[in-house]
């Protein structure tokens, strides 16, 4: 097993973590975590797009880190593969797209969506 793992997959798998320790100890009240719903972070993403940025809003840079650590992670294991002219701003619009065809997904892990997105538009096209 290569243990060479990235950055940002290890913040994503963080992020998921404390997701499901918030779950299990939901009546201890001793964790306040983000909302790490679709419909939250994708609000955020919609508000980078239209430039409303504001450096202080933690939403905003979880939605663009867990996009970022969703393709690092998924390109490391050679099934997404954004070219490298993309900016950010062009990513962030193909997850934003992708999650207003999924309306009855809004309260699933925002990540699960990420991924769905960035592979169809930026599949790998060698998976070896």
């Amino acid at each position: 097993m290569n243990l060479n793992i990235r950055k940002p997959a290890l913040a994503i798998l963080f992020v998921l973590l404390a997701t499901h320790l918030n779950l299990a100890f939901a009546d201890t009240k001793t964790m306040d975590l983000p909302d790490l719903t679709t419909a939250k972070l994708n609000r955020e993403c919609s508000a980078f797009i239209e430039g409303k940025l504001q450096e202080t809003n933690f939403s905003q840079g979880l939605c663009i880190g867990i996009i970022l650590g969703v393709e690092d992670n998924a390109r490391y294991d050679k099934k997404i593969c954004v070219p490298n002219n993309v900016s950010l701003r062009e990513r962030v619009l193909t997850v934003r797209d992708y999650v207003s065809t999924q309306p009855k997904r809004m309260n699933e892990a925002f990540a699960s969506l990420v991924f769905d997105a960035l592979i169809v538009k930026w599949p790998c096209k060698n998976k070896a």
